[in-house]
């Protein structure tokens, strides 16, 4: 009879999984090792967080779970930063820990916790196997993982159970792995959104989360049928490429947020395709008249938006777009006048000489980098610049932490795009706090020949919150790093590595460093005198 072990590898291999990310411990070599006879692929990280964070990314890239594993106690805390990521990032995920056996539990305190209390908070469902019928459990969790909205569970592994066979009482094809398909809307809905849009004036349109890949040429239909301004999330980036006429910025918390807000005010309706609160670090979606068209409801705590058109997204997108909507009331002049204000909010500003102007590093990144290259960011200052000056052509190329806004995510995630996307070019430009988080794990780039061009916007500080501290008048505490040259730091690791000073040398580095094949870290020093300008609050909230 097969082991607890053995049927839960069989089952992820049989789901699709190729890979699981994590560190192992001897809870946890009896899992690791079903894996291997299975053809499931372990890839040791140097820290559980990694492991985590890839796994997220995997999840949001495949729209399949990926899988992160650890032993228990230390290493399934340290694991909880990637599945709380993707909890709010809506990423679909199976985090795997070891637990205490099961003989064990009743008197057991070393390295011994409730791992369900741990992780509940921010999962979709917890499971502890206990050796009975694990094959139609973890079905359930694969499916519960991609059900929408999408999200990660948590599976524990008691290591006395992993070893013992597993007992079947239940016919395991009952669980399916894939969830059932978004119902279309219904037709009394679209009858409704549509009276909403005609009666509307000032429409603006503002793509999120909720879209994929697959309503890419539904939502060009209906951004062109209606012919308003459009913004997109962070999360949505690529799903109107921002070469588009009607592409006009990124919203939500990035560079030019104050000039976007402000612009939002002047429309007299918000129209939310795929648009999530879960995006939103400011009030302006509960604030402003807002509807909603997508696949389920973002009705959330006290916030409900006027009306929500839910269901299959290119259903509903296709029967607006056939309606006569519009000729809507925008002045040519005055959308003129607003892509000028925010070109002038974002655009690279003049340095004091202490460092490159972070906008202009994006600007030269973009112009020397292939327009299908895949690029991660992470948060903090170096998020404001890149989620707004990288223009992304496709959807699913651009990658950020929003929803929890981890620090350190960059990095992780873009070494799951550069194992998924092997043919493609990938950036990950990061602030020197998030990459002082990860850097251990170039060696772990190295050790699997991924060439990653990171670039770190190293300004020795976190000037997101020394900026914070400025505005309300606190003192200069917590925010200062000691100088490092990461480019060195890397060399160190085994990539290729180096510091620039302009951004030709930067142009130089990048191209250098790429024809090598290796990993490519470059340091970047920055002046964030810019970052104040570009964080400037709007007028209305």
């Amino acid at each position: 009879m097969p082991t607890c072990a053995h049927v839960l590898a069989k089952t992820l291999k049989a789901g699709g999984v190729t890979t699981l990310f994590g560190l192992p411990g001897g809870e946890i070599l009896t899992f690791v090792e079903a894996a291997k006879r299975v053809g499931i692929d372990f890839l040791l990280t140097r820290h559980e967080a990694t492991a985590s964070l890839m796994a997220d990314a995997t999840g949001q890239m495949l729209r399949r779970p990926g899988v992160c594993v650890s032993t228990l106690g230390p290493g399934a805390v340290n694991m909880t930063l990637g599945v709380a990521n993707a909890y709010l990032d809506r990423s679909p995920l199976l985090a795997i820990t070891a637990s205490t056996a099961t003989s064990a539990a009743p008197y057991a305190t070393h390295q011994n916790l409730d791992l369900s209390a741990v992780y509940r908070p921010f999962t979709k469902a917890v499971l502890t196997l206990d050796g009975q019928d694990t094959e139609a459990k973890v079905r359930r969790a694969f499916r519960t993982a991609m059900t929408p909205r999408m999200g990660p569970v948590h599976i524990a592994l008691p290591s006395d159970v992993a070893c013992a066979e597993d007992r079947q009482t239940v016919d395991p094809s009952g669980e399916v792995f894939e969830p059932p398909p978004i119902p279309p809307p219904s037709a009394e809905a679209i009858t409704k959104m549509r009276s909403r849009l005609r009666a509307s004036k000032r429409p603006i349109l503002i793509l999120g989360l909720d879209l994929g890949v697959a309503d890419v040429a539904a939502v060009r239909r209906f951004v062109e049928a209606l012919n308003v301004p459009v913004f997109v999330t962070p999360k949505a980036k690529g799903m109107l490429a921002e070469d588009h006429p009607n592409f006009f910025g990124v919203c939500a918390g990035v560079s030019g947020d104050g000039a976007i807000v402000d612009f939002l005010a002047s429309a007299d309706l918000l129209v939310g395709v795929g648009f999530e609160p879960v995006e939103s670090e400011k009030l302006w979606h509960q604030t402003m008249p807002i509807v909603s068209i997508g696949p389920l409801s973002i009705a959330s705590g006290s916030f409900r938006p006027e009306m929500e058109l839910e269901g299959q997204v290119v259903t509903a997108l296709t029967a607006l777009s056939q309606a006569e909507l519009g000729p809507f009331a925008w002045n040519p002049t005055e959308l003129v006048a607003f892509r000028q204000r925010l070109a002038s909010v974002v655009a690279p500003a003049k340095t004091t000489g202490r460092g490159l102007s972070p906008s202009a590093v994006v600007q030269r990144l973009r112009e020397v980098l292939p327009r299908e290259t895949i690029a991660t960011t992470d948060v903090g200052s170096v998020k404001f610049v890149t989620s707004q000056g990288w223009t992304t052509y496709e959807p699913m190329t651009f990658f950020e932490s929003n929803g929890l806004s981890a620090m350190s995510y960059a990095f992780p995630a873009a070494m799951a795009a550069s194992l998924i996307f092997r043919d493609r070019p990938v950036l990950c430009t990061i602030g020197d706090g998030g990459f002082g988080m990860t850097m251990a794990d170039v060696e772990t780039c190295v050790r699997l020949r991924l060439p990653i061009v990171t670039v770190v916007f190293n300004d020795c500080s976190l000037s997101l919150i020394q900026m914070a501290q400025a505005r309300r008048g606190l003192a200069d505490v917590g925010v200062r790093y000691g100088k490092i040259n990461f480019g060195m730091a890397a060399q160190a690791l085994g990539a290729w590595g180096r510091r620039v000073a302009s951004l030709d040398e930067l142009g130089a580095a990048v191209a250098e460093g790429r024809s090598t094949g290796r990993p490519v870290v470059i340091d970047v020093p920055v002046d964030p005198a810019e970052y104040r300008m570009h964080s400037a609050p709007p007028t209305v909230t």
